[in-house]
């Protein structure tokens, strides 16, 4: 194929379905001839291995898949996704990511975004879920705790009897509070 310098490229992948993916605009023919490369390997995965991949012009006008970033931030916003993440059809992430950036860095990225992302994911767990239902239970508490005393204190104060009551109503509270703290997903 003989293209200008300037013309930017684009790798076409056929499956054996007869699906096509799209990668590009690829800038330079080293890039594309390198992602061409690791694409069209011999290997022993029957997906890829029934594919085929070229080299063509990029056409702005037929959806691309983009290049990829050698970013950990890149491999967690993408690693799900259904039709670019780890489980998509083939080039899927990882296909995309060796091609682009050779198979140690690939391995790297994904080693660093599933850190990431399970960090993430338990910080988030940690700080939304507990805080989030113990902030709850507490504002349940106190709303709870000042309607039973209103309950009971009249316009001259509490009577011992009410006093007693109120007390007792307190510790029930206050153990299920303690309760609703200790298993946060439970409601009362």
């Amino acid at each position: 194929m003989t293209t200008a310098p300037s013309a930017p490229l684009a790798v076409i992948v056929t499956k054996a379905d007869g699906n096509v993916t799209r990668i590009g605009p690829i800038p330079t023919p080293d890039v594309a001839e390198a992602i061409h490369a690791s694409l069209s390997r011999p290997t022993t995965i029957p997906e890829q291995a029934a594919a085929t991949a070229e080299v063509v012009r990029f056409v702005p006008e037929q959806p691309h898949l983009p290049l990829l970033d050698a970013e950990i931030e890149t491999v967690v916003e993408l690693i799900d996704h259904p039709e670019q993440g780890v489980e998509a059809p083939y080039p899927n992430l990882w296909d995309r990511l060796v091609a682009q950036h050779g198979l140690e860095t690939a391995d790297a990225l994904f080693k660093a975004a599933l850190t990431a992302r399970q960090s993430c994911r338990k910080a988030t767990h940690e700080a939304a879920g507990p805080n989030t239902a113990r902030a709850q239970a507490d504002a349940r508490f106190d709303h709870a705790l000042r309607e039973l005393l209103t309950e009971n204190t009249g316009p001259g104060g509490i009577s011992p009897a009410a006093l007693d009551a109120t007390l007792a109503n307190i510790r029930r509270l206050a153990d299920a509070w303690a309760q609703e703290r200790r298993h946060p997903g439970s409601e009362a």
